[in-house]
């Protein structure tokens, strides 16, 4: 297995050990430990749909140039979204819902657009700006919902 090997690949390397770096230090204000990990494998499980839809099925995008998944790949698929997930869930507050979603929406936005712009990832019939939508509707409507079922006395976590 070669290490490196991919043109942007140390972005990849970068975004992973500082999300991983920044969930196990952040303060938990909402989250436990153990609503983190069920954030990041739920937020992961969702990703990995979203991601194999979008770019196998649909061919939208492709990462590191290959049609084939890497380790980056998988790495980069399950822990940064995921991560972010949890990041976001533990630090939201309803009163300021909308500034927590537009925050987040070009966060995500943004290391979209590294991806593209290091060649990670090359975009085929999708354009970078077209995830601000996707990504602002699941940090104002989805999470929040998300955090009120995990709040619930049936889960209480």
């Amino acid at each position: 297995m070669e290490f490196m090997k991919y043109e942007g690949e140390w972005y990849v390397w970068t975004l992973l050990i500082i999300t991983i770096l920044f969930v196990i230090f952040m303060p938990k204000k909402t989250l436990t430990w153990a609503g983190i990990f069920i954030t990041i494998l739920f937020s992961g499980g969702l990703t990995w749909i979203g991601d194999t839809i979008v770019g196998s099925i649909f061919d939208l995008f492709t990462l590191a140039k290959k049609q084939t998944i890497e380790l980056t790949d998988s790495l980069l698929i399950s822990f940064v979204p995921a991560g972010i997930s949890a990041i976001y869930i533990n630090f939201y507050n309803p009163k300021d819902g909308w500034i927590w979603a537009i925050v987040f929406t070009l966060l995500c936005f943004f290391l979209e657009l590294g991806l593209v712009k290091v060649g990670y990832m090359i975009n085929h019939d999708w354009k970078t700006w077209y995830g601000i939508l996707v990504y602002f509707i699941v940090f104002k409507f989805f999470y929040p919902w998300y955090l009120k079922l995990l709040s619930r006395k049936l889960v209480n976590i």
